[in-house]
């Protein structure tokens, strides 16, 4: 008998089998359900036959296997003439321990089909930001916070390696995302004054406006706008300054009368590492912390990711080398993940084949 270690398909046939099985067990055509996962934008069918396929190299990403779990967790969803996906108000507490029980059982067939197929994790519109195809080490280079607490000191008796990082949001997410898209992979977090040559010489991701040194060094082809500080001002403390075709425009962060900050300005850029181009530099900036937890959060929240990836195809085709400025949108002091497509977010775009233009943002701040 041939121990499942040596069959590398097994994982997949089984997470494939169950999908599909979850479908025909409810009388759900391929389309039925590709327009239920999608809600208002609706997956292709392909998309949902590839995932049923044990010899497809696609994953479903676990925020759909999340909408799996959702829907099949209860008969209530195929009630009447049209099957429908319920809020989580509406499903009862023996529902929600069913859907628990379902999305765990998902996730832990996707994550064993993962760990023995070596091709990248690719979601229905393509391959994840956050997945680089070699072998090579990830380095995350974060700006250091100006105010430390006390337990940033190894001194400290609870000294505690990261408080020394002033984005800490922004590399949470992105530490996840990476570590998820990329599980075998060495992943190392580094503040700048150690970024030498041993851990530059690998795929570069340079997180926080005091990290922008660095970016200045790896990402210099890209005309980025430039962060400007603002003097004699309470609350705007820097600007953002882009320029198209010799017009300056100017992008700041937004304030209510209680002096909530409400509006933030995010920065994602990519390009080829100046030494190798098949290994990639991605800076994240932003105003205040909020604007690069946003910018973050562009290519990663499972509700916004697939969208902006669309967008990101759309705009840039498949250049290597793109920038985009941003509004982030802050509910109670928090970031919340922008969605490219909507009218106001987009600030300022370039890349390598479009040029620098201004972005779906009417005017200026």
């Amino acid at each position: 008998m041939v121990a499942e270690s040596d069959q590398p398909s097994i994982p997949g046939r089984r997470l494939a089998g169950r999908l599909k099985g979850l479908r025909k067990q409810n009388h759900l055509t391929q389309k039925q359900l590709a327009q239920l996962l999608g809600g208002s934008a609706p997956l292709s069918m392909s998309t949902v036959s590839q995932w049923e396929q044990a010899d497809s190299d696609r994953l479903p990403p676990p925020h759909r296997l999340a909408v799996y779990a959702r829907l099949f967790c209860t008969g209530r969803s195929f009630e009447g003439d049209e099957a429908r996906m319920l809020s989580p108000g509406e499903l009862t507490e023996q529902e929600r321990e069913l859907e628990r029980g379902l999305y765990n059982e998902l996730i832990a067939l996707r994550d064993r089909a993962q760990s023995t197929n070596v091709p990248a994790p690719v979601t229905e519109q393509g391959r994840s930001l956050w997945h680089f195809p070699d072998l090579n080490a990830v380095s995350i280079v974060c700006s250091e916070a100006d105010e430390r607490p006390p337990y940033a000191e190894p001194s400290h008796l609870n000294y505690t390696q990261w408080a020394r990082y002033a984005d800490l949001d922004a590399l949470a997410e992105v530490y996840a995302q990476v570590k998820s898209d990329d599980p075998a992979r060495r992943i190392q977090i580094l503040p700048t004054d150690r970024l030498v040559p041993e851990s530059a010489l690998n795929h570069l991701v340079i997180i926080g406006g005091a990290a922008s040194n660095a970016a200045s060094l790896f990402a210099q082809d890209i005309p980025m706008p430039i962060a400007e500080e603002v003097p004699d001002s309470d609350r705007v403390t820097h600007l953002f300054k882009g320029t198209v075709n010799e017009e300056a425009r100017e992008f700041k962060s937004s304030w209510d009368d209680k002096g909530a900050l409400v509006r933030d300005v995010g920065l994602i850029a990519r390009s080829p590492h100046p030494i190798n181009s098949e290994w990639t530099v991605t800076l994240l900036s932003g105003i205040t912390s909020r604007g690069v937890h946003g910018a973050a959060l562009c290519f990663i929240n499972p509700y916004v990711r697939d969208t902006n990836e669309r967008y990101l195809e759309a705009a840039f085709g498949n250049s290597e080398s793109f920038c985009i400025l941003m509004n982030i949108p802050i509910q109670n002091n928090v970031a919340l993940p922008p969605n490219l497509q909507r009218e106001n977010t987009c600030l300022y775009e370039w890349s390598a084949k479009t040029g620098a233009r201004w972005g779906n943002h009417k005017d200026g701040n």
